[in-house]
């Protein structure tokens, strides 16, 4: 629970048990008014993860990009000043989160966004170059099928970058006690490896982030790097 632009998630959700399953539920798949509020929050907080996981896949000119999970697509402008005449895609299970990021990004070119079920992608096969995700993870419901998924819409030889905190840490924040499933690094690369793709590379890096109270929290989080075979 942290602050953003002045919004603290600890005035949303003031801690009791129902308050807590509510934002985990939100975070999952944000709707409504409080869900944009949050979708705010979290991709103030998240940015230096998203900006990072981004710079991992490494984009060149021409590339066809998935975000899986974008929230409200303010970032996208990150992914297209990397190169030139990239073609960005973004997926998400919440209708309240399409149409966000849809409004934010009106009149861009080359930026789409789709509703999806989580499961299943709407896209032909071997149709991205580059994919990434960052606090996705968790909610996958099948994991090694959905990971087969995302490697059906990639290009052989193409990455996927998925970023995310680990175990670690999640373990001891109360709404990650609701539905999600937390992973460390090893347990990320075995899923990649069983689902058809190479781990290329592996970054742990630290961050301070402003706690709920105006606190400076110093943060870990990773990214793992695959090609498709």
């Amino acid at each position: 629970m942290f602050t953003s632009k002045g919004i603290s998630l600890v005035n949303l959700f003031m801690g009791n048990d129902n308050d807590i399953i509510e934002l985990a539920a939100q975070l999952r798949c944000p709707s409504g008014e409080r869900g944009i509020v949050i979708a705010q929050n979290m991709d103030f907080t998240n940015a230096n993860v998203i900006s990072k996981t981004i710079d991992t896949i490494k984009l060149e000119d021409n590339d066809k990009v998935l975000e899986i999970g974008p929230g409200n697509g303010s970032h996208v402008w990150k992914v297209l000043e990397k190169a030139s005449n990239i073609h960005y895609r973004g997926v998400d299970i919440s209708e309240t989160m399409i149409a966000e990021a849809e409004k934010l990004n009106e009149g861009v070119a080359n930026v789409f966004f789709r509703l999806t079920d989580g499961e299943l992608l709407p896209f032909d096969d071997n149709k991205f170059s580059k994919i990434f995700t960052t606090n996705t993870i968790y909610f996958w419901k099948d994991p090694v099928t959905y990971a087969r998924e995302i490697g059906r819409v990639l290009q052989r030889e193409g990455l996927l970058s998925i970023g995310f905190i680990p175990k670690r840490i999640m373990q001891y924040i109360p709404f990650a006690q609701h539905g999600f499933t937390l992973y460390e690094e090893d347990a990320v690369a075995s899923l990649m490896i069983k689902s058809g793709f190479e781990v290329i590379a592996e970054t742990t890096e630290k961050e301070i982030i402003t706690g709920p109270h105006g606190e400076n929290i110093e943060r870990e989080f990773v990214i793992i790097t695959s090609k498709k075979l």
